[in-house]
């Protein structure tokens, strides 16, 4: 199975530098055209804490019952308000930038969501610890909390917080502590829309490609090779057979022939958002091998020339 990441590093860094610098020359006022790449209104996890408003400056405001509400009192049609909010925004996601190229190399790697998550989350706790290095003060306290909830220093470990969540998605989102209702409101949503995409928030987008036809002898196996194009790692691959008494198929694309006969195989990509994409169907046609034609063949011979005539002289 081939899988292709839509960006580079390379590539994304690029477009981030991009996103960042269109945002900062955008229209101050979303009436004034400030319009999105990726519409935040499509989400739900950003929306939980925001509205639309046509006013703001980037068209969303905090909403006054999510999660966000102390902000909601702000003004956010004050161009000078919202830059304010945007620099200390911005400074906090260069303050985990050493997250963002983790999850970035790791994918590259095509290393598991689980493998991901543990990194993350410890590399978070590492950022947590180096933010009091000019503060031992807070630094021991920060460490006699975390000795005192967790019962060691460094705060949660992986397996804690998987305990704790039950996902290894949820343990990189709660690591990660990212959120996009308050990047959509200060003009950030496209640059962290990466983000958002591997964390589960919105779904990712994925083609898959399988061949139209595939040919395979009864009682033998052949693979099929899906090709996945996507704008995340963090998703799980299963096939499916639409007759598997014909043509039995296994998580990996290994079709085993069980009778003669054609069936469909589709290969079924569900990404961390929870949404299932389908590809087209792949034609699987199971036929006999000229030797089990020929011993098809014989037996019909001896059951008809031999064995019903012998039957007869009885």
């Amino acid at each position: 199975m081939k899988t292709t990441a839509f960006l580079s590093r390379r590539a994304f860094a690029a477009l981030l530098v991009i996103a960042l610098l269109v945002g900062l020359s955008a229209p101050a006022s979303a009436a004034g055209g400030f319009r999105y790449v990726h519409d935040p209104a499509l989400n739900p996890s950003a929306m939980r804490d925001i509205v639309a408003d046509e006013n703001a400056v980037y068209g969303f405001r905090p909403s006054e019952t999510g999660s966000l509400a102390m902000y909601a009192y702000a003004d956010w049609a004050d161009p000078a308000v919202v830059e304010q909010g945007r620099q200390d925004r911005i400074a906090y996601h260069q303050s985990i930038e050493s997250m963002y190229d983790m999850l970035r190399d790791m994918q590259a790697q095509g290393k598991t969501t689980e493998e991901i998550a543990r990194a993350v989350s410890t590399e978070r706790n590492r950022i947590r610890l180096a933010a009091y290095a000019d503060d031992p003060e807070g630094l021991a306290a920060l460490k006699a909390r975390n000795l005192e909830k967790y019962g060691h220093e460094e705060g949660p470990l992986p397996d804690e917080l998987y305990a704790q969540y039950g996902s290894w998605t949820t343990v990189m989102q709660k690591s990660f502590s990212t959120n996009a209702g308050m990047d959509a409101c200060l003009g950030l949503y496209d640059a962290y829309y990466f983000l958002y995409v591997e964390l589960g928030y919105v779904p990712a987008q994925v083609e898959i490609f399988l061949p139209a036809t595939v040919k395979c002898k009864y009682g033998q196996t052949v693979s099929i090779n899906a090709q996945i194009t996507a704008d995340t790692t963090n998703y799980t691959v299963r096939f499916v057979s639409d007759d598997p008494g014909v043509a039995a198929v296994d998580d990996n694309g290994i079709v085993t022939g069980v009778q003669c006969g054609n069936a469909n195989i589709r290969c079924l990509v569900t990404d961390a958002f929870g949404t299932v994409h389908e590809s087209q169907p792949c034609k699987v046609r199971i036929r006999h091998t000229l030797l089990q034609w020929i011993i098809h063949i014989f037996l019909f011979v001896w059951e008809c020339y031999i064995i019903m005539p012998v039957a007869a002289l009885r």
